[in-house]
């Protein structure tokens, strides 16, 4: 196992902005404090108190203030002394007192500049993006904090002594880890590096200090599955509840991999060899904790052109951003939506879904139900993905060049659905740039995201064909926070 050359990897990372992150040898818990006061609540206890945007938040009673986790963590206490710096360079001191601790002080802090990741990672992703996508993209973020506040995985390989001792007393506990394997030569081998802090003295350190973690493996054949794979199940699962669930995904790789190590990818035959190997054990570990402590990303199921599980005895999943029970989330609120499709429309509705090459039989059961509606039709169209390569059948990386041209070739819908995660949220921007409004714009059509489970899917379609009152996403909580990419 060779890992790819130097100068490809250096030609890779030079497409990233490097202000974009802090060096991957930065100890984030020994960063100097100042946090940068972003806006001020008028009439807030802040603003009594004389805070004003631009201010640095230094000191919370007398703790260094060196981004939003010491913020929050420092500013819970009821009496606060807080050093302040003005823009001018002016130290003062603020006390305040809260009346209960969950008093909040008005105040908005800057979001911290996030880790580089250290690693190169043979299926890194970023390094398998094609050249002239937006600077933003090329990032490679490695950070503990974002971890704990929003559940992305780290591989720890950044960790300082000091970022330990800072979690363990911070509490800042579940983090999400990348496992992959247990033998350090293989793990090693997977990160592209050539020294790494073991993974065992992660799972032990969190032990000591009663964290826990979520984990995934990205399982590559002929890599870490096999006997690496079971070595691996059997080390985490020893350390439940330190280690709180374990999702096992495939390796995705796009068509853009020329002087990256070659790996074999996950087709059909394969991911129904490995599934008929797996579930006996994995069915073994939910017996023995009596919940399904080692879970497999639908796709695994896709893939082999079976049905993902039901995980209705076990309704709050960990991992779903890893994909696991995406589609039997899809279909919570189904009844829902049962309830919601009339008999009949006033008028013909005809409504194109499209979908990664994947999900066509994922969409049958919410397709099935639309057509019990007499003078609605919903046509499934799954959408190859050009960009990045026929391999790539995930929802979230569709583009807009490739729903575009799947709109033109398919132009007589009254209406296009589309999945609401290949968008951005914020500016409903697709990964190659286009936005929402440019692909309405383009091709003259009726484009809506479905940005919910099966009862967005229908309300989405009967806002436009009924005119129903659409709810806003808020209302479809269970898969809110998963709309889009970041």
């Amino acid at each position: 196992m060779t890992n790819p050359p130097r100068s490809t990897l250096r030609k890779r990372l030079a497409r990233a902005d490097p202000s974009l992150t802090l060096p991957a040898s930065v100890a984030v818990a020994e960063m100097p404090p100042g946090v940068r006061v972003a806006h001020v609540y008028p009439g807030s206890m802040a603003e009594r108190a004389g805070f004003r945007p631009g201010d640095k938040l230094l000191l919370i009673n007398g703790e260094p203030v060196r981004d939003t986790v010491d913020f929050f963590f420092h500013g819970a206490d009821e009496e606060l002394e807080i050093e302040l710096e003005s823009e001018a360079g002016e130290h003062r001191v603020v006390f305040l007192r809260k009346e209960v601790p969950e008093d909040h002080l008005g105040v908005e802090v800057e979001q911290f500049t996030t880790q580089h990741c250290g690693c190169n990672c043979v299926f890194c992703f970023v390094h398998q993006l094609p050249d002239h996508m937006r600077k933003s993209l090329y990032v490679k973020d490695e950070d503990y904090r974002l971890s704990f506040m929003q559940g992305s995985y780290i591989t720890g390989t950044n960790l300082k002594d000091s970022d330990l001792e800072r979690i363990a007393r911070q509490r800042l506990t579940p983090l999400y880890l990348s496992a992959h394997a247990i033998d350090e030569d293989v793990r090693k081998y997977l990160l592209g590096i050539k020294k790494a802090r073991p993974f065992l003295d992660l799972l032990r350190f969190f032990r000591r200090h009663r964290l826990q973690m979520h984990t995934q493996i990205v399982l590559t054949p002929d890599v870490n599955d096999g006997k690496e794979l079971e070595r691996t199940l059997e080390t985490l699962v020893s350390f439940h509840p330190t280690v709180q669930s374990i999702a096992i995904v495939p390796v995705g790789m796009t068509k853009w991999r020329e002087g990256l190590p070659e790996l074999r990818a996950v087709d059909r035959a394969y991911a129904r060899k490995f599934l008929r190997e797996i579930k006996p054990r994995l069915r073994e570990i939910e017996a023995q904790f009596g919940e399904p402590l080692a879970l497999l990303a639908d796709e695994w199921f896709l893939i082999a052109g079976q049905r993902p599980p039901s995980y209705s005895r076990y309704p709050d999943l960990p991992q779903l951003e890893n994909g696991v029970g995406m589609v039997y989330h899809f279909y919570k609120d189904f009844a829902e939506a049962r309830k919601l499709m009339p008999e009949k429309l006033p008028r013909p509705w005809r409504v194109a879904a499209l979908t990664s090459t994947l999900s066509p039989p994922v969409l049958k059961k919410v397709v099935d139900l639309c057509h019990r509606c007499e003078g609605l039709t919903v046509d499934v169209i799954p959408v190859t993905n050009t960009l990045f390569g026929e391999s790539i059948h995930v929802t979230g990386l569709l583009c807009g060049s490739d729903l575009g041209k799947a709109v033109r070739h398919n132009p007589s819908y009254d209406q296009y659905l589309l999945p609401g995660n290949c968008l951005r949220r914020y500016d409903e921007r697709f990964l190659d740039d286009l936005t929402l409004d440019d692909l309405r714009g383009q091709t003259g059509k009726l484009i809506t995201p479905v940005l919910g489970g099966s009862l967005d899917f229908v309300e989405t379609v009967l806002e436009h064909a009924a005119g129903l009152e659409h709810r806003p996403p808020e209302e479809h909580p269970f898969l809110r926070p998963h709309w889009a990419n970041t």
